[in-house]
């Protein structure tokens, strides 16, 4: 799930890497956040932005990934 989620980051011009989906995976395993789409909205961006001007971006690709979910769960 994650690997097409940063591959649909990097589609969408995102300047990610392996290093902040490293990051985001470290959060995930400390479970910092579990099963909720908006905690893990905000996680991801924390993780995977590195530049305020890329959250727009950031915003369009997550909400098109995660359209239609209320939780990871469904996942």
């Amino acid at each position: 799930m994650l690997i097409n989620f940063f591959l649909a980051l990097k589609k969408a011009r995102i300047p990610v890497s392996i290093t902040e989906l490293l990051h985001l995976l470290e959060g995930l395993k400390a479970r910092l956040v579990y099963a909720n789409i908006d905690e893990f909205y905000y996680l991801s961006r924390m993780a995977l932005v590195k530049d305020e001007r890329h959250y727009d971006k950031f915003d369009r690709a997550f909400g098109i990934y995660f359209k239609g979910l209320e939780d990871l769960t469904e996942m």
